[in-house]
């Protein structure tokens, strides 16, 4: 069947694949899309009468995108559209998470400076958070929670993912006098639910809680967005969606760390991707004893060129990193043997290693509260230990008296 050559310039590979199929099935229904405006003016109407019509439109306030359900003469027609730049499958995000069965601390930095993030506010967006006690004594630092999965109003976290990367990020250890707490223990947090309790979600729900961040972010003072999910690369770097508000979102001012993959063959996800994106890798903390040293882990993709840039940015440690734990949550039941105990639980892969840098990135700005995210990662890149490998607590913050 042939289609308007505007069809084939402006549908990605995955949404051209999934409509390719359902013609083959004969079976015509609604299609989850993902649209980007070729200008995006805020605050005002900006979208032909065919998007007003659709009842299910989503537009987003602070980025060029709109989500939908669209039948396929609608994508046809959509795509004829020239405000309409391009369109994407909705397709499905997922946690970088695998199994672990040991600990890492950091306690250095707080001890040498008295650096515990405080002032700083990281957004996550993840799985949700348990009210774990080590964010809830002796104050209460979830300061913000939103669901865009199943819009409920009090935190939660059916998954478990989000829990654990909130305390490898801001965890007081409170349940545990203090042995494992997260980098940065005294920095606030702005939960946004993205992902359900299997630990997947949709590119929309991502795009509409970045939207959120962008939005509020004077209100809850963001400073860092916590990405330890990603999407594989289906297109050029400046037409992902998610590297596209990515870019929009450190251009306001907030620091991304975004987890670069588990996946040894797979390359670097997006939002990692984006150049000025902060791309975090695992490595195996246990590999040596000298603080310079270590092995880059089986859960992190292989360091890749874009351009003159060399992606993962940063490996931290991501194996077997114990932090809080949501009782009666997907990753509690499916991975018992790693439950240490009611409070805790250990786990591996790139998505902790990014809660860490995160946590890293709070003590920074706490150090330095003008600093641009272009400052961060240049004073970071200026300052790191040999391969780029950060050591619990993150050494270079040793140094960071001396820049």
């Amino acid at each position: 069947m042939n289609y308007p050559p505007s069809f084939y310039e402006k549908i990605d590979q995955p949404l051209f694949k999934h409509v390719s199929s359902m013609i083959e099935t004969g079976k015509e229904v609604k299609i989850s899309v993902v649209g980007k405006m070729i200008k995006h003016i805020k605050g005002e109407k900006r979208y032909n009468s065919l998007l007003y019509e659709n009842g299910n439109i989503h537009q987003f306030q602070h980025l060029p995108f709109f989500s939908g359900s669209f039948t396929l003469s609608e994508i046809i027609a959509l795509a004829s559209l020239p405000e309409i730049e391009s369109l994407y499958l909705n397709r499905h995000v997922h946690a970088f998470c695998e199994r672990a069965r040991k600990t890492t601390e950091a306690d250095i930095v707080k001890k040498r400076y008295g650096l515990t993030g405080k002032g700083v506010t990281v957004a996550v967006l993840d799985s949700g958070i348990y009210p774990h006690p080590d964010f809830t004594y002796p104050s209460n630092r979830i300061k913000g929670f939103k669901d865009f999965v199943h819009d409920h109003e009090k935190p939660y976290d059916d998954n478990g993912h989000g829990t654990h990367v909130a305390g490898c990020i801001a965890g007081n250890g409170y349940s545990s006098n203090g042995k494992y707490k997260g980098i940065a223990p005294q920095a606030k947090l702005l939960v946004l639910k993205v992902l359900d309790k299997n630990g997947m979600g949709t590119l929309s729900t991502v795009l509409a809680a970045i939207d959120y961040c962008l939005e509020h972010q004077q209100y809850y003072n963001i400073k860092i967005m916590n990405l330890s999910f990603g999407l594989s690369i289906e297109t050029a770097i400046n037409q992902d969606p998610i590297a596209v508000a990515a870019g929009i979102v450190v251009s306001s001012g907030i620091v991304i760390c975004a987890a670069a993959d588990n996946t040894s063959i797979g390359g670097i996800a997006s939002p990692a991707s984006h150049p000025f994106v902060i791309a975090v890798g695992s490595k195996n903390d246990r590999a040596s004893s000298e603080l310079n040293e270590g092995m880059q882990s089986i859960y992190t993709s292989h360091t890749r060129l874009f351009g003159n840039i060399v992606k993962p940015d940063f490996f931290f440690p991501g194996i077997a990193v114990t932090a809080p734990l949501s009782p009666y949550s997907i990753l509690a039941k499916q991975l018992e043997p790693f439950v240490l105990n009611q409070h805790y639980m250990s786990l591996s892969g790139s998505s902790i290693a990014t809660g860490l840098c995160s946590g890293t990135v709070a003590l920074f700005l706490q150090a330095y509260p003008p600093l641009s995210p272009a400052d961060v990662l240049q004073y970071m890149k200026q300052t790191k230990p040999k391969a780029k490998i950060f050591k619990a607590s993150s050494l270079f913050l040793l140094k960071i008296k001396e820049i």
